[in-house]
């Protein structure tokens, strides 16, 4: 039997039933693009119990052939520091007992897959990278506020450097710029290919046109368990539009939930947009598209990426998409719609912008529309079936 270990620092609940659900992006059907070689998957993550939990189906994540292997669910540095000793040794247990007969995939940057690399590197196993961040951006000023920010900082660039130069294959999720920062030693297999999947059903067959309305709805999408994709500037760049442009409304959709949620619901009562903001919580795939369909404009106000899937989705869709210009995002966008991070007058300037002028909105909407194509499933999944394969022959 073909096994692969995969180590990720995704984040999983598991209900009274002993199912476990992920968010969208870790449901099963990411694990049906590696069961395309593998036989079965062991996923080595945090898991919180939760017997109260109510998944969705669609969110599921574990199989028959998907079996998690669990360590203690913690929240931020210094949970994982406090819980770092057990977490090391059940992951030094199961990864001995499998390296002989498994191949590995680790899923960087995180803490737990630097752990199973660390056994991995003792035992003398070889292992293939899945690079999808940049922990030079993670923590970076402006981004986190901890104490002990710089010192994570330097010691997971340097972890995420090591791990590359010693890997004996890596993916990366962009074209050029992880692979820029983060160099591969010379003769080692790599390719890339991002997160999304874009299939063809879920495309439409024309960009989005621009309309004279009353009412502009902007869509964003992210994680708010912590403030990356910077719902507090998005917030406050809609104040901005909305007090510039008394004869339009602005109105802000967001999907994604998480421990800040209630915070930005009270951050927008306190700027007093609170009628003109939606936070919805996580949806699964079918409604993103259904979300997406019905907006006039897409932001990713990021403070750190890797390639944003949801801007691909965005484009898919035909719409202007406003992005700030860290991570992979400038891969995606023109320069004429970037901004700079944490600057809330800026993007509310380039929303402005956007909507106002026909020839740009129209110009943006049909670039994307072109170059999400790029992005289709049936193109990305040659990418990582050569992957795959190259890992289950070779390491």
């Amino acid at each position: 039997m073909k096994n692969l270990v995969f180590a990720t620092e995704a984040r999983f609940t598991k209900d009274s039933q002993g199912n476990i659900y992920g968010d969208a992006s870790f449901s099963h059907s990411l694990w049906e693009r590696y069961l395309k070689v593998f036989d079965r998957i062991f996923v080595i993550a945090r898991v919180n119990t939760d017997a109260n939990f109510k998944g969705d189906f669609l969110f599921l994540s574990n199989s028959e052939n998907v079996i998690f292997i669990e360590v203690p669910y913690y929240i931020g540095p210094l949970e994982y520091l406090k819980k770092r000793k057990i977490i090391k040794k059940i992951i030094k247990k199961n990864v001995e007992k499998l390296k002989d007969e498994s191949k590995f995939i680790c899923r960087i940057p995180g803490q737990i897959s630097d752990l199973v690399i660390d056994v991995l590197n003792k035992n003398k196993k070889k292992y293939a990278l899945e690079v999808v961040g940049d922990p030079d951006d993670v923590f970076a000023p402006g981004t986190i506020k901890h104490p002990l920010r710089r010192y994570f900082r330097n010691k997971m660039v340097k972890s995420m450097e090591n791990n590359i130069r010693n890997a004996s294959g890596v993916l990366y999720v962009t074209k050029n710029t992880l692979q820029s920062k983060y160099p591969v030693k010379e003769g080692t297999f790599t390719t890339y290919a991002s997160n999304v999947q874009l299939n063809s059903s879920e495309t439409i067959e024309v960009p989005k046109k621009w309309q004279s309305k009353n009412t502009i709805n902007i869509t964003s999408i992210g994680s708010l368990e912590q403030m990356y994709k910077a719902p507090d500037v998005v917030l406050e760049a809609i104040k901005i539009v909305n007090e510039n442009k008394k004869e339009i409304e602005i109105n802000l959709l967001w999907m994604g939930d998480g421990k800040f949620k209630d915070n930005m619901i009270e951050l927008a009562k306190e700027l007093g947009i609170e009628q003109n903001i939606d936070f919805i919580g996580n949806v699964n795939k079918q409604q993103v598209f259904e979300h997406l369909s019905n907006s006039d404009i897409f932001i990713l106000a990021s403070r750190t990426e890797g390639l944003p899937r949801a801007i691909i989705e965005a484009m898919s869709i035909g719409l202007p998409v406003i992005g700030t210009n860290v991570g992979g995002i400038p891969e995606l966008i023109e320069d004429s719609v970037l901004v700079e991070k944490n600057n809330a007058i800026a993007l509310a300037e380039k929303i402005e912008e956007v909507i106002s002028n026909q020839v740009f909105y129209n110009q943006q909407a049909a670039r994307n529309f072109e170059e999400a194509k790029n992005y289709k499933d049936e193109f990305l999944a040659v990418k990582r079936f050569e992957f795959y394969s190259f890992i289950n022959d070779n390491l």
